[in-house]
């Protein structure tokens, strides 16, 4: 009998059951780690049994704060150091953005730096100098491309080390925090090169103790706390966990006004159906409370983006008692796939009439968002229902 399921997934990176520790060494521990005593010297464990897979086509998030083990992390994925315990798998050409360890002599310019890490890649000369001319335009380094790196302020470094590792179009790229340094300008064009790459196919693991950079770019992310994964699910739950902790809602405003229970809705709907939400609310203390609801979606490379969103801000009553929030979207107007709903309630702050207390609410970012699937088949084109007329 035949069994039907499931293709199995690609994956581009496995990391199962790592672990990594180092000596504490000084000048006592370094006498008897010479005399072959190596097991009297005392460890630190940077990491503990990490798992995790790279689906590929996608970017994996490892948030964590300084010294959570996320760079030690992102040299055992790139056989930097080596694993206590544990294996690491990788399929495909792999580029790393910690590597100026691998040929990082501060004497170097930018272009010998630049040749001799494309030299380590394997690419020809004829590649090389195609590349180089790619890194140094990309760098916006200018004449300083033949200085040596050491004379590099921190900007320029991340723009060369970027600009290296991203010149080839490699399988599995390893990124270290390199997306939160530089200016602007500088970070929106790695985002677009990143962007280009990830639509072309490419997959990698981004580390990070920015956020945003993890909902911008990954699907999935892990929370890493002291060389342990506290947290693995979807990005923007990861990013939840990682800024307020496992359960803590004090964004919020509370005893002014709450959703009694969670929304009634139709979780899935076809093209075209008509969405209708209803829910339950408290207030508890004189005020008036609003409500405001919103569509989004998580586009790989670009973060959450607003799909649909009420036109103002609906007053749902002054008084204390309850009420009934009822939301009506017909014909919805989007294309198949995965969205996240965000509902919360507000009211004007007393002593700042131009900002909003938000008092509860429901959302990606709290950790409890709304999940609507839209099934159908896929359009070139959306249009929206309009009324169109002409003056004579």
């Amino acid at each position: 009998m035949s069994r039907s399921g499931p293709a199995p997934r690609a994956v581009a990176v496995t990391c199962h059951g790592v672990s990594k520790s180092f000596a504490l060494v000084d000048g006592g521990s370094a006498w008897r780690l010479a005399f072959g005593k190596a097991s009297a010297i005392e460890r630190f464990e940077a990491l503990r049994d990490i798992s995790f897979d790279v689906p590929k086509g996608q970017f994996v998030g490892i948030l964590g704060r300084n010294g959570a083990g996320k760079s030690t992390l992102l040299r055992v994925l790139g056989g930097v150091y080596s694993a206590d315990s544990g294996y690491v798998a990788v399929d495909g050409a792999l580029s790393g953005l910690y590597e100026l360890g691998l040929v990082g002599n501060p004497q170097l310019t930018g272009r010998q730096y630049a040749e001799r890490l494309l030299t380590v890649h394997g690419f020809s000369a004829s590649q090389r100098a195609a590349m180089i001319a790619d890194v140094h335009d990309f760098s916006e380094l200018g004449a300083r491309f033949d200085d040596p790196v050491l004379t590099y302020s921190a900007g320029m470094g991340a723009r060369l080390f970027f600009a290296t590792a991203t010149a080839g179009h490699y399988d599995v790229y390893l990124l270290d925090e390199i997306l939160s340094v530089g200016d602007q300008h500088f970070q929106a064009k790695c985002w677009r090169r990143l962007r280009e790459r990830v639509s072309n196919g490419a997959s990698g693991v981004l580390v990070t103790h920015d956020w945003s950079a993890i909902i911008k770019l990954c699907e999935t992310a892990h929370v890493l706390d002291r060389g342990r994964f506290v947290y693995s699910g979807p990005a923007e739950r990861a990013a939840r966990r990682y800024l307020y902790g496992e359960a803590d809602r004090s964004q919020f405003h509370p005893g002014v006004a709450r959703f009694t229970a969670p929304p009634a809705y139709a979780p899935t709907l076809r093209q075209r159906d008509d969405l209708n939400i209803v829910a339950q609310v408290e207030i508890l203390t004189p005020a008036p409370v609003s409500c405001v609801f919103v569509i989004e979606r998580l586009q790989p490379g670009y973060g959450w983006e607003t799909t649909l969103m009420s036109r103002r801000p609906t007053l749902v009553g002054a008084t204390t008692g309850r009420y009934e929030v009822a939301i009506a979207v017909p014909t919805l107007p989007l294309e198949p796939g995965a969205y996240q709903m965000g509902l919360h309630l507000f009211m004007a702050d007393p002593e700042l009439p131009s900002r909003r207390l938000v008092l509860d609410g429901f959302g990606w970012l709290d950790g409890d968002g709304l999940p609507l699937e839209i099934v159908g088949a896929q359009q070139r084109g959306l249009a929206l229902p309009a009324v169109w007329s002409l003056a004579s």
